[in-house]
């Protein structure tokens, strides 16, 4: 593994490892949803959802690594946070989500999280990412708004709809090679098509 490791130290001394999800982590997002609030679980899934079915946990463990992408943070053996975005093959947008850990939120770590899936999605093609919010989640709004990035919002009262434009931006040096060794991690890239 030529990639350099993907460490960050929170403000609050904590240490966490980035790195892109993998089949093997279903026992850990299975705990990680369970340490959720259902204030948390209702602003990310937009409902009750006390546990995850086998179906999901297999769907948000195993991705494609391109159109299918999750980054998780790590503290020690604990997932903390997930950001992932879905699209379908050959499209070139995507929609996103981000989960953190109660324990951790307001610690920066969703900025973070939201920040390396856009690179990585801007290097993986993508030229659009999508994320439906809840009109009262103020946090993630204000984490969209953060990333700097043109976008667009479209309200229906309950959910706010925002777009958010990739392909005019280029990232740092440092956060495009960060970005390229995550897709590296997630696995071959597939055939042009």
């Amino acid at each position: 593994m030529h990639a350099a490791s993907d460490e960050v130290l929170l403000r609050n001394g904590v240490r966490l490892l980035v790195r892109p999800i993998r089949p093997g982590d279903a026992d850990a997002l299975v705990a990680l949803h369970a340490r959720l609030s259902a204030d948390t679980i209702y602003r990310r899934y937009f409902g009750v959802r006390p546990h995850l079915s086998p179906a999901d946990v297999d769907r948000f463990t195993h991705v494609d690594g391109r159109s299918r992408f999750a980054l998780v943070a790590m503290q020690g053996s604990d997932l903390v946070a997930v950001a992932r975005y879905e699209g379908l093959p050959g499209e070139r947008s995507a929609e996103l989500a981000v989960v953190v850990d109660d324990a951790l939120q307001h610690q920066g770590v969703g900025r973070l999280m939201l920040e390396r899936l856009v690179d990585v999605a801007r290097e993986a093609g993508l030229d659009t990412i999508q994320a439906d919010v809840l009109a009262g989640n103020t946090a993630m709004l204000g984490l969209l708004r953060a990333l700097g990035l043109p976008r667009r919002s479209v309200s229906d009262g309950d959910t706010v709809t925002v777009l958010v434009d990739l392909s005019g931006s280029a990232p740092t040096d440092e956060r495009r090679e960060r970005a390229l060794a995550h897709l590296d991690l997630a696995g071959p890239l597939p055939p042009p098509g």
